[in-house]
C-alpha cells in the first residue's frame, strides 16, 4: 500500500511538471519505435471516432495496440483535459476526473504463428475507478514507469461530449469564391443553442472542423460570423473552405494467399511478408472516378478462417511506388492516412529513385484494409496539399466532423457541447 501511494504521488508530481521539464503535445504521437497498430475507438467499432457521452462514459472506449518484440510488460495510462485548440487545460485534475490518477494496462497476449513477434494489448476505459466528469478534449497517455519523454509510449486524443447544442451543416455546390467551386468544398454551419447563449458569445464559442481523419488541415477556433437570438452561424468564412482532394486509394492484404485489388505480388521471407502494390500514377488533371472508400481510415483484421486478428494477424512490409518523371523541387511527398495515424514523419516519407523515376515508400503494417493517398508538404511552409499528386475535385465524397465548444467562464475550461458529421455528397 505504501508503495502504491508513493507511486500515485510520483504520478501527480510528474503531471504537474509537464509544462516545466517536458512540454507534452496534445496530439496523436508515438514515442517508442516498438509501438504499432494503435487503434482507439468507441462502442466496439474500429471506425467509430473516440468521442463518448458525458452522461455514460464508462467502458465506452477500446484501445488496441501492439508492441513489437516478445517482451510483455505492464503499462500504465492516464488522461489530461485539453482546451478546444488542444493545449493542456489550466484546471486541477479534481475538476475534470474522479478516482485514481492512473490505471494499469495488464491485459496482453503474445502473438501466435506469426513471422513477426509482437505483444497485443487491449484496454476498455474509462472505468469506475477513473473517469472524466466534464466534457471537452482529452489526451490519453500510455507510459511505463514515469511521465517523462523517455517513459511515455504514445498519446492519443479522445473527447467527451455534453450535448446541449444542435449543429446544422450543408455543403453548397458553389463556394463564395466562385473560382474555387470545382476544386474546393465549403461548409455552411449554424448552431442552435438558445438555452446557453450567455456571456460573450463571440469570445466563448469555438468550432473545429475536420476533413475525414485529418488534423493537419483542421479548422480550429472558427468564430461565429453572425449571432442571432436563438442561434449562431459560421458562414462566408474562408476557414470553412477545404481542398476537396480525391477518393482514397485502397489496399487489402488481410489474406496473404490472395491477390486483392492493386496488389501484384505477395511473398514471404524468413522474417516477414512483403506486399508489392501496383505502380501508382498521379491523378492530377485526370477524370474524376468515384468509388467507395473508408475516408482514409484503417480496419485491422485477418481474413483467414479460424485465425484471431488480435494475435494471429501478421505484419508485412508494403512497397508503394508513385511514378513521377522528375522529383518535386520544393515539396516532400508522403503517404497520408491512418496507415501512419495521419502523421507526417520518416515512416511515411517517400524517397525519390532516379533510376525508377518515381517515389518509393515502405510501410510496416498489420494485416487488414487500409486507405491512403499521396500528398506533398512544402519544405518552407509545411503546407500539405493534394493538388500536385491527387488533384482536387468537388465531386469527392469526404466526411466532415464538426465539434462545437463553449467556454465555461465560471470553471475556466472549454466544454464540448455539440458534435455532428456530414458527408459532402
Amino acid at each position: 500500500m505504501k508503495k502504491h501511494l508513493l507511486f500515485v504521488v510520483a504520478i501527480i508530481a510528474a503531471l504537474s511538471a509537464f509544462g516545466q521539464d517536458f512540454e507534452l503535445p496534445c496530439a496523436d504521437l508515438d514515442y517508442k519505435s516498438s509501438v504499432a497498430s494503435v487503434s482507439l475507438f468507441a462502442d466496439g467499432n474500429q471506425n467509430k471516432e473516440p468521442i463518448i457521452p458525458l452522461a455514460n462514459p464508462t467502458n465506452r472506449l477500446t484501445l488496441w495496440f501492439d508492441l513489437l518484440g516478445s517482451e510483455g510488460k505492464t503499462l500504465n495510462y492516464t488522461f489530461i483535459h485539453c482546451s478546444n485548440n488542444w493545449l493542456p487545460s489550466e484546471i486541477m485534475r479534481s475538476v475534470y476526473a474522479v478516482g485514481f490518477d492512473y490505471g494499469r494496462i495488464d491485459d496482453y497476449e503474445f502473438s501466435r504463428n506469426t513471422l513477426v513477434d509482437y505483444v497485443h494489448y487491449q484496454l476498455h476505459f474509462p472505468d469506475e475507478e477513473m473517469f472524466p466528469i466534464i466534457s471537452g478534449n482529452y489526451l490519453l497517455i500510455v507510459y511505463e514507469d514515469d511521465l517523462t519523454e523517455n517513459g511515455i509510449y504514445f498519446t492519443r486524443r479522445f473527447m467527451v461530449i455534453d450535448e446541449k447544442a444542435a449543429i446544422n451543416v450543408s455543403v453548397p455546390r458553389y463556394c463564395d469564391e466562385l473560382s474555387l467551386s470545382d476544386t474546393h468544398q465549403q461548409l455552411n454551419i449554424s448552431v442552435s443553442m438558445s438555452s446557453i447563449m450567455t456571456g460573450n458569445v463571440q469570445d466563448y464559442a469555438n468550432m473545429t472542423i475536420r476533413q475525414n481523419g485529418r488534423w493537419d488541415n483542421a479548422a480550429i477556433g472558427v468564430k461565429p460570423s453572425f449571432i442571432y437570438p436563438d442561434q449562431i452561424s459560421f458562414e462566408h468564412n474562408p476557414m470553412t473552405v477545404f481542398e476537396a482532394a480525391n477518393q482514397y486509394r485502397r489496399i487489402n492484404f488481410s489474406n496473404f494467399y490472395f491477390l486483392s485489388e492493386n496488389i501484384v505480388h505477395i511473398y514471404q521471407t524468413d522474417d516477414y511478408y512483403v506486399v508489392d502494390y501496383a505502380t501508382c500514377e498521379p491523378r492530377v488533371r485526370k477524370p474524376y472516378v468515384t468509388y467507395d472508400d473508408i475516408h482514409g481510415e484503417k480496419y485491422i483484421y485477418v481474413a483467414n478462417d479460424g485465425l484471431e486478428t488480435a494475435t494471429e494477424a501478421d505484419y508485412a512490409w508494403i512497397n508503394i511506388f508513385l511514378r513521377c518523371p522528375t522529383p518535386f523541387s520544393d515539396e516532400d511527398v508522403y503517404v497520408m492516412g491512418a496507415v501512419n495515424d495521419w502523421r507526417f514523419d520518416e515512416r511515411n516519407l517517400m524517397h525519390y529513385d532516379y533510376n525508377l523515376r518515381g517515389y518509393l515508400c515502405q510501410l510496416f503494417l498489420k494485416q487488414g484494409y487500409y486507405n491512403f493517398m499521396f500528398v506533398t508538404a512544402n519544405r518552407s511552409t509545411g503546407l500539405v496539399a493534394t493538388d500536385l499528386t491527387e488533384g482536387n475535385y468537388w465531386d469527392t465524397n469526404n466526411i466532415y466532423r464538426l465539434y462545437f465548444y463553449y467556454f465555461n467562464a465560471i470553471k475556466g475550461y472549454d466544454e464540448l457541447i455539440g458534435y455532428t458529421t456530414v458527408k459532402s455528397h
